[in-house]
């Protein structure tokens, strides 16, 4: 009984509030997090870096059908200057019916990274978040057969 005890605590201890996430969707509407999300349990796949879109698309276009997913890209160490031309490509490159779930992000990385577990830049991070913002499962890395299991295993949780 006491290590089952230790166990909730220590689960209890790890889950924390998603920190509040601000910016615009590629159909260029203010999108915040986790409000927007509020409800349901949601997938986030986050990249931090432009290396990271290999794996970030790849989750996305898996998960995407299957459950409520948001991709974020944040890119507040981005140049300014080439903030609109890096945001028309990505525009160009998400097809249509995703771009209202597809958040640009230019503020709060230091936070974002804390609450992803950030370890290497050029992974794609994923976070579920339960009906009222607060991550219950990381993972960071390529889409494989067995992290896939995860993801399915932990969203039927909910």
């Amino acid at each position: 009984m006491r290590s089952l005890l230790i166990l909730l605590c220590a689960f209890a201890a790890a889950a924390q509030q998603l920190p509040r996430i601000e910016g615009k969707n590629l159909a260029d509407a203010p999108i915040t997090l986790p409000e927007a999300a509020a409800g349901h349990p949601a997938i986030l796949v986050l990249g931090f870096t432009h290396a990271s879109q290999h794996q970030t698309k790849a989750w996305a276009a898996k998960l995407t059908p299957l459950y409520p997913t948001w991709s974020i890209a944040v890119l507040q160490d981005m140049p300014r200057l080439v903030r609109p031309m890096a945001t028309h490509s990505m525009k160009n490159d998400v097809p249509a019916d995703q771009r209202a779930r597809f958040l640009l992000v230019f503020k709060g990385e230091k936070e974002l990274k804390q609450a992803a577990g950030f370890q290497t830049p050029d992974d794609a991070y994923l976070l579920i978040i339960d009906k009222s913002g607060v991550v219950r499962w990381r993972f960071h890395g390529p889409l494989t057969d067995d992290a896939l299991m995860q993801v399915k295993s932990q969203m039927a949780a909910f």
